[in-house]
């Protein structure tokens, strides 16, 4: 009878470890989620804040991953953007019977600053400006003071010298891409029957970081030499300071050499004494086709069709309107793919050829002003 009793005990004991080992079994994780929509829109200034909870204390390893890197381990991630895009914030949960992942899709638009009433369809602030050697260089035309008077005008003449120099600015609210010419740039090139056109090639930029500052990716607007074979991209060159009233020698990654011109006109060092670096300057961008010709005894510089500022071209008509017309939808990445903007915040123009205009001085893109075209 004893052992009967042990023998039904053991039994019950048997039972009872089955059952527990079976409802203790491991299970795939069964993470909650606080955020269950898979597509977001998250503005620059937010942080968004992802956490997920457990059924019953399971355990399991957490990892999230931001476009493929992986940015947390923990039960919370929280997601601070620093600059506008799309991005994929992937979650994933695992133990030893598996895993479990759901993803996000988080839309980070560009800010946009929009036009009110008071808004201005000029320029509002230069933020920089680096020529290149030339003969206006050092004078009124090619110095930090004049570039400061582009702003609220489209009359003060600013020279930008030789290939690459530039200048950098804004408006005071983001020029929307519309229908048509977005933006209007003026020069001073001169038309038939003594062509002089020096083309200026333009780029724009959004603040996609958000901090007011053309720090961001530029795109160029391709005029109608973008795609020719005449023209290099990703061309680079290097002017050196002679420290003196001197031809300023030059090199570039062509394997080319040779100097920029001093002229008697202009007797005075033609390296701008105001940039940075007072040894040697770098400009790199795209190089467009020399347009230098003669018509009889006369030097002349014929203008591109379409698509770059300074520039006497009958496809905008400049004739008529007198400034060059560029549409965003031309933009283009470093790549030459298509950017689809929807707005910008910041212009760069810089002179695009590399060109001796004879007894007129070097080919030097020239610009008076800038205006949006969308504000009447």
């Amino acid at each position: 009878m004893k052992l009967k009793n042990y023998s039904l005990f053991a039994l019950i004991l048997l039972t009872l470890l089955f059952s527990c080992k079976k409802d203790n079994k491991i299970q795939t994780p069964v993470p909650i989620l606080s955020q269950t929509s898979a597509d977001l829109t998250v503005n620059l200034t937010q942080k968004f804040n992802f956490s997920v909870s457990t059924i019953n204390n399971d355990a399991f390893t957490n990892e999230w991953k931001l476009n493929g890197e992986v940015v947390g381990t923990g039960m919370n991630y929280e997601f601070a953007p620093k600059v506008a895009g799309a991005y994929t914030l992937v979650y994933t949960a695992r133990n030893e019977a598996g895993v479990f992942s759901y993803s996000y899709k988080i839309n980070v638009p560009v800010p946009i600053i929009p036009v009110i009433p008071g808004s201005s369809k000029y320029i509002s602030k230069v933020f920089e400006y680096l020529p290149a050697p030339g003969q206006y260089m050092n004078e009124s035309l090619g110095s930090l003071e004049q570039a400061q008077k582009l702003i609220g005008s489209t009359s003060n003449i600013l020279s930008l010298g030789g290939f690459g120099g530039y200048v950098i600015f804004g408006f005071d609210h983001s020029i929307t891409n519309q229908t048509g010419y977005d933006l209007a740039i003026y020069g001073n090139p001169s038309g038939a029957p003594y062509h002089f056109s020096e083309p200026g090639i333009v780029m724009v930029s959004q603040d996609s970081n958000g901090n007011g500052l053309p720090d961001d990716e530029w795109y160029e607007l391709a005029g109608s030499e973008y795609a020719k074979a005449t023209t290099i991209k990703n061309y680079e060159i290097t002017y050196t300071n002679p420290n003196a009233f001197a031809n300023v020698p030059w090199t570039d990654n062509q394997g080319n050499s040779g100097v920029l011109l001093v002229n008697n006109f202009h007797k005075h060092n033609f390296y701008p004494l105001f940039a940075a670096n007072q040894t040697k300057l770098t400009f790199k961008g795209t190089l467009l086709p020399s347009t230098v010709g003669k018509s009889g005894s006369i030097v002349i510089s014929s203008p591109y069709e379409w698509g770059y500022t300074d520039s006497y071209s009958t496809g905008d008509d400049y004739k008529t309107n007198l400034y060059n017309g560029f549409d965003i939808s031309w933009a283009v990445d470093k790549t030459g793919k298509k950017a689809a903007l929807n707005t910008v915040d910041f212009v760069k123009v810089y002179t695009g050829q590399n060109a001796d205009g004879g007894s007129l001085g070097e080919i030097s893109t020239e610009i008076k002003g800038a205006a949006d075209l969308n504000i009447k």
